[in-house]
């Protein structure tokens, strides 16, 4: 497995609390596609004219984005659900001070349970989406963990939330042994 630390929404060693008031959504860093960084001028782009921006899902060969639980989460107010998002966001250029517009969420797990928050499970596996609709040319990309208004966590930390270029895993091991040896 090869890992670019620059592709890192959650770096391993760095958990995200989503321990919160009720209702409150946690981000992951911002990804600056672009690689320059959030606040910094595009360098120079041969036939670029405008305010840099692709859609980072398409091509062959898509990257995969990987989350990961750290501490098991525990229900805190309510019952509370956790819901990953994959978000992309325009540049402001100039006027804006390079910072991320408008979040457009592009792909999401739906609702995950308490249950289904436990420690070490993988719980989100996406290819990186295609920017959504069709005109967001974004620069920058995210991770949104929403949590449901009047409901919140008593425990719980995403472990990592990193970007793959091939999954590693051994993903028939989930499957039923119809065999002995």
């Amino acid at each position: 497995m090869i890992l670019d630390a620059q592709l890192a929404f959650i770096p391993i060693g760095s958990a995200l609390s989503c321990v919160g008031a009720a209702g409150v959504n946690f981000q992951s860093n911002t990804l600056d596609l672009l690689g320059a960084g959030v606040g910094v001028a595009p360098p120079a782009i041969i036939g670029n004219v405008s305010l840099f921006g692709y859609d980072p899902g398409i091509g062959g060969k898509r990257p995969q984005l990987v989350v990961n639980v750290g501490t098991a989460f525990t229900a805190g107010a309510g019952t509370p659900t956790l819901n990953v998002q994959v978000q992309y966001a325009p540049d402001t250029g100039a006027a804006g001070n390079y910072q991320p517009g408008t979040w457009q969420t592009v792909e999401e797990t739906g609702t995950l349970t308490v249950a289904q928050l436990t420690a070490g499970q993988t719980i989100a596996r996406f290819e990186v989406p295609p920017a959504f609709p069709a005109n967001l040319r974004p620069r920058f990309a995210r991770l949104n963990f929403a949590v449901p208004a009047a409901t919140s966590f008593a425990t719980g930390t995403i472990a990592n939330a990193l970007v793959r270029m091939v999954r590693d895993d051994f993903a028939n091991k989930y499957g039923a042994k119809n065999f002995t040896v």
